[in-house]
């Protein structure tokens, strides 16, 4: 019995096919120039995002090329903003205000007072903060949503120093000058003192040295009045009148506190107390008070009939 490895073969080989020729590992033209083609960073990036991203901008441009489907998308994002604005976390419920006297206060809350409740996404913060800077006493101010509802208005306001009477009425006064808001009761601003005439304003500094020299007297005196641009006269509040000349007043005034402590003129019937010429002042009394003229003494006196 023969071996299985020397049994005769039974199937014989093809004709011209050589089973020992080796194969051609090259590969066809048109693979190697794909795997060269997919060597190319441009090639790969192309194929990586850009077909992808130019498929979604297909679709998405026929999405909206549809007038219904536009309609729908936008009704979507309406939807959604206002049930975002419509949450309890951004509704504004109260509105405070810092640093404002109540004048200024109450201006603004007349202006906003009447918005709450709102969402705080209707609302146009900077538009509000540009309204309040644009009134004159207002210095600085800034609009804050805060949390818990409230919408804070910080505000610094410029200081009057004095109240200045015109024919158009009140204005407050600043100490640089500046008109600051107009004000319909003098007893709102009752520590205040008052000015009045034409170039009062331009004045101020000679304003503020007579005040400061009239400070004994303060509790008789009503405010200074600006004569012609030129000088100024002291009202007190019984009416009398001092009439100072254009050049230093400061002293004058200081003179006539002098006289009248010492000869009580603010007591007496006097009218008008002219020392436009500090050499040769006058008075001019009350009809009622003539009977009492000859208790002046120092001081030359004429009467003027009115």
């Amino acid at each position: 019995m023969q071996p299985l490895s020397a049994a005769p073969r039974l199937i014989a080989p093809k004709r011209g096919v050589d089973r020992n020729a080796a194969v051609d590992p090259a590969p066809s033209v048109l693979s190697y120039r794909m795997q060269r083609l997919w060597l190319t960073p441009i090639f790969r990036a192309l194929v990586r995002v850009g077909l992808p991203a130019c498929s979604i901008v297909g679709l998405v441009w026929m999405f909206l090329s549809q007038d219904e489907n536009r309609a729908y998308l936008r009704s979507m994002v309406q939807e959604a903003q206002v049930s975002v604005q419509n949450q309890p976390v951004h509704q504004l419920q109260t509105l405070t205000i810092e640093g404002a006297s109540p004048l200024l206060a109450q201006e603004i809350r007349a202006e906003f007072g009447d918005l709450f409740p709102i969402s705080a996404f209707e609302l146009d913060l900077e538009a509000m903060r540009r309204w309040i800077m644009d009134i004159a006493s207002v210095e600085h101010a800034a609009v804050i949503a805060s949390p818990g509802g409230l919408l804070s208005v910080q505000v610094s306001e410029i200081a009057p120093e004095f109240i200045w009477r015109t024919v158009e009425g009140l204005q407050l006064v600043s100490a640089q000058g500046e008109v600051l808001r107009r004000v319909e009761r003098r007893a709102d601003f009752a520590h205040l003192p008052l000015i009045a005439g034409e170039g009062a304003l331009e004045a101020l500094p000679e304003a503020r040295a007579l005040l400061n020299t009239a400070d004994p007297v303060v509790d008789k005196l009503r405010g200074l009045v600006r004569i012609g641009e030129r000088r100024w006269d002291v009202v007190l509040l019984d009416g009398q009148t001092i009439a100072l000349p254009e050049v230093n007043p400061d002293p004058v005034l200081a003179q006539v506190l002098v006289l009248s402590a010492a000869q009580d003129l603010f007591e007496r019937d006097i009218l008008l107390m002219d020392f436009r010429n500090p050499h040769r002042p006058t008075l001019r009394l009350r009809p009622q008070a003539l009977a009492g003229l000859k208790q002046v003494k120092g001081v030359t006196f004429s009467e003027f009939a009115k």
